[in-house]
């Protein structure tokens, strides 16, 4: 890890804030040393011949008044350094969220989805509270240390020398034989909390299935194996900071062997210059612990620099970037498109065209796997064709307008995406409750056949759907993705096997309520995506994939 690394993955405007926070942490040092230096004239008093307990209590009363204001004026800057520690690491993990939301559905669904909310979320963290946290612990307390040897120095040059002499070879040494181990540790731990953390979302989304299968004490296994791993990893890492400890209360012995017999022959005796040193040792070691141990972490957190050096170093766009306006008010077409999903991948698509007009409802059918929801990905936009492309009214959808399309889209899969939240949270996509118009809700409802059954919830559609529980049926997932889409005032409405997964009833009333949609609004333009038969029956068009893709070859 370079200190380069670090400087690229800081902000600009976390960089000039960083000249405050080092500022900060200067101004602690210089107050930690004030703390040693104001016990002096106390020392000197109990240590003075003659001295009365009234001037030793009057000067101590003082110290600990000064001692009060010091730690609380410490308070404040730790607190400082903390929320810029915090809000960086907020700052880098929406970074990274939208960088990945920024590299489109085709990179989503080619990665782990638990392996990009670990980078999200933990190793964002580790780099904000492991790296940087610990580099300006260890920053603070290297300042206080020079303050303090220095102080020191001018002092007692001897003693300060053989102090140095004796604190030096350890940390040297430390640092040299575990340098490799920690770094090391650390990746162990971040691999198993990964493993750790897919290994109970593989079992709970896939619950029904490991247990017919008889897999759930192997997924379990998987479980426990990684928490050993973790635990083995926490056990060494303690191990070696128990070591350090050792090492520390030996070095101390010999620090003050090596004072006492040096400080016998100073002008001002024993007692005096073992005191100030004894003092200073209040905040040296405990200084050099922190070193220590701030190295350690770092250590162990350095592959957290390592991955989100890589992150942003890729190309990326923000999800939310500024979009050109398009309009939609004649036709949506593929022009010569060619698609495959990576260079050494076989093309789904080579040289296809359509054209589907405003206001058309369109069926697409074809054999499993010829690549129909593919087709919707390029027609949404979120699939980028290597060749070719997608138009709406003659203006081609690139990444600078791409959003403005989608924009007038509504989407109903075949298995409608339900939050944990409440039906008016889930049909209002995306807003905030009390921005909501609950009575276009309520009369959304009404019409795809919901509000009799959701009014007749205890909390009406203010209702959890976990609460609402498996009473949920694929009918009403479906019909709350169809309101999800009218809320939104969708242009285009694409349906992707949306009844498959329902019964005959269901399925009937769906397309019944889809078909009067296309009927009572002609600007309105629906695509549907269906194997079976009575789902094509009222679509006005219907493109055969199979057959269009052969024509195609045969030219």
């Amino acid at each position: 890890m370079e200190f380069r690394d670090i400087y690229f993955l800081i902000p600009e405007n976390y960089r000039k804030k960083g000249i405050l926070v080092a500022f900060s942490l200067f101004v602690r040092a210089v107050l930690d040393f004030a703390g040693v230096v104001v016990f002096i004239p106390v020392l000197a008093q109990v240590l003075e011949k003659g001295g009365s307990v009234a001037s030793v209590l009057k000067v101590a009363a003082a110290a600990m008044a000064f001692i009060l204001v010091k730690n609380l004026a410490v308070t404040v800057l730790t607190r400082f350094r903390s929320r810029y520690v915090f809000s960086l690491y907020t700052t880098l993990a929406d970074n990274v969220l939208n960088r990945f939301i920024g590299k489109g559905l085709l990179f989503i669904k080619q990665s782990n989805s638990v392996d990009l909310a670990n980078k999200v979320n933990a190793v964002t963290m580790t780099f904000t509270s492991g790296v940087i946290m610990s580099l300006l612990n260890a920053f603070s307390s290297a300042l206080l240390l020079a303050i303090i040897l220095t102080a020191l120095f001018i002092y007692e040059p001897l003693p300060t020398l053989a102090l140095i002499l004796v604190i030096g070879p350890f940390m040297f040494a430390y640092s040299y034989f575990l340098r490799k181990r920690m770094k090391d540790l650390g990746v162990i731990e971040n691999q198993a909390r990964r493993d750790q953390s897919r290994s109970v979302f593989e079992l709970l989304r896939g619950y029904p299935e490991y247990y017919i299968n008889n897999a759930v004490e192997h997924q379990t296994g998987i479980f426990r194996r990684n928490l050993s791993r973790i635990s083995d990893v926490r056990i060494k890492t303690e191990s070696y900071s128990s070591v350090s400890a050792g090492f520390m209360e030996i070095t101390v012995m010999l620090s003050i062997v090596l004072l006492m017999l040096l400080s016998m022959s100073t002008s001002w005796g024993i007692s005096m210059t073992f005191g100030i040193f004894a003092l200073s040792a209040m905040k040296i070691l405990p200084s050099v612990r922190v070193l220590v141990g701030s190295w350690q972490t770092i250590q162990s957190s350095e592959y957290s620099t390592e991955i989100l050096k890589n992150i942003m170093s890729e190309t990326g766009e923000p999800h939310e970037q500024p979009s050109r306006p398009v309009s939609f008010t004649r036709d949506i077409s593929l022009k010569s498109v060619s698609f495959r999903f990576g260079e050494d991948d076989r093309y789904i698509f080579e040289d296809l065209s359509l054209e589907i007009g405003k206001g058309e409802y369109v069926g697409i059918k074809g054999h499993s796997g010829i690549g129909k929801t593919t087709l919707f990905n390029l027609l949404m936009g979120f699939y980028m064709p290597e060749k070719g492309g997608l138009y709406v009214d003659g203006v081609r959808i690139d990444p600078d307008n791409v959003r403005s399309w989608q924009h007038m889209l509504g989407y109903v899969p075949q298995d409608v995406f339900l939050m944990d939240g409440t039906f008016v949270e889930n049909v209002a996509f995306g807003a905030e409750p009390e921005n909501t118009d609950r009575k276009k809700i309520e009369l959304i409802f009404r019409k795809v056949g919901l509000w009799e059954w959701i009014s007749s919830l205890p909390q009406g559609m203010d209702t959890r759907l976990a609460e609402a529980g498996n009473s949920i049926s694929g009918g009403q997932k479906q019909r709350i993705g169809i309101a999800r889409a009218l809320y939104k005032g969708a242009s285009v409405l694409f349906f992707d096997e949306a009844t498959s997964s329902v019964d005959v009833k269901a399925e009937t009333e769906i397309n019944r309520f889809i078909t009067e949609l296309s009927r009572t609004d002609a600007s309105l333009t629906v695509i549907v995506i269906a194997h079976r038969q009575e789902t094509l029956a009222s679509c006005a068009r219907i493109i055969d994939m199979d057959r269009l893709l052969k024509m195609n070859e045969n030219r």
